[in-house]
């Protein structure tokens, strides 16, 4: 049996049906509910005491531009380092875990050099040396270069594919200098040749730079390639026209100079460089040192000529090589271009 409502049962269900259909209109028109993240604490990010917000994956945010304290430069994951009063190389490298020298040589320092406050160096995560990619090279070329192998120059400079660009700079772990002179300042150059007849005038040096010169000889002349390295020819031949002065790669010591045939080379100087690398320049016309000199990077040592295997009226050239520990590498990775 149904029971019937009473008027003011019945006026009741309105109102709250009413109620409930305005408050879902007005709903309609509110913003979405949005937490006060204003006083709420920050996320637990791990900080790098150098600067860095930290996730498991690496650095996540910068918070200092490149110029400052602790930032990344685009040396591979290198740090630029403000000294501070009080600080020497020896102690940066005690406290960043490097051996002195890496820091010496990342940044062209002398041996003897003393740093200041405000100075910046580049700290490299890893002892090693930095080597820029000149055009033509590849890893393995520059792996070998260093002694290191090419697995490793790859992992460290997160590099895949085997992919370099010119002028791209590379941590090399562990690796050394290839030559590790400082040049001095160029002396007064001393007529000391020993052709035959009148002494040869010596040409103007080459210009260069006295800071200290890390692993890149310059090239011994004015010159352009005619022939490179192959397995037959162990160097590489340049040529000007007209000849020119042949110019010491590197500093270093004269252990050879000999005028004659002298198994084809001509006239011969050979210069070491120290750290088992000597460089080879032959065929010239006169030459300007004698075994036993100490000459510099750029310094005037011969006059481009044809002597010794020689073909032809325009065979005017020098042939240059690079011997390291006895074996001829190609120069062409040890040029600067």
């Amino acid at each position: 049996m149904r029971v019937p409502r009473s008027p003011a049962h019945s006026w009741l269900s309105l109102r709250v049906r009413l109620l409930c259909a305005g408050a879902f209109l007005i709903s309609l028109f509110l913003p979405p509910y949005v937490p006060d993240v204003a006083s709420s604490p920050p996320p637990d990010l791990d900080r790098d005491p150098r600067g860095f917000l930290l996730a498991e994956e690496g650095f996540l945010l910068k918070t200092s531009s490149l110029t400052e304290q602790g930032t990344r430069s685009a040396y591979s994951q290198g740090i630029i380092h403000t000294v501070e009063p009080n600080e020497s190389i020896a102690s940066i490298a005690k406290i960043s875990f490097l051996k002195p020298e890496t820091i010496r040589w990342a940044n062209s320092l002398a041996p003897n050099a003393q740093i200041k406050p405000g100075q910046k160096l580049l700290l490299l995560p890893v002892d090693g040396v930095l080597h820029k990619v000149k055009r033509g090279q590849n890893l393995q070329m520059i792996a070998e270069l260093y002694g290191v192998p090419p697995d490793r120059v790859a992992q460290q400079n997160k590099i895949r594919g085997g992919y370099l660009l010119a002028g791209q700079d590379l941590i090399i772990p562990e690796g050394k200098p290839i030559v590790e002179a400082t040049p001095k300042p160029p002396k007064a150059i001393v007529q000391t040749g020993r052709a035959p007849g009148a002494k040869p005038k010596v040409p103007q040096g080459k210009e260069f730079s006295i800071e200290p010169t890390y692993g890149i000889f310059q090239m011994p002349c004015d010159c352009f390639l005619t022939q490179g390295f192959t397995p037959s020819h162990f160097g590489i031949d340049l040529t000007r026209k007209g000849g020119g002065p042949i110019f010491s790669a590197e500093a270093g010591t004269v252990v050879r100079a000999d005028y004659g045939w002298n198994g084809g080379y001509g006239n011969v100087i050979v210069i070491d460089h120290g750290n088992g690398l000597q460089t080879l320049y032959s065929h010239n016309k006169e030459l300007y040192v004698v075994k036993g000199d100490t000459v510099t990077r750029g310094q005037p040592i011969a006059l481009m000529g044809n002597s010794g295997r020689v073909y032809g009226p325009t065979g005017v050239h020098v042939h240059f090589e690079v011997h390291v520990n006895g074996v001829k590498k190609s120069p062409l990775v040890y040029l600067q271009q």
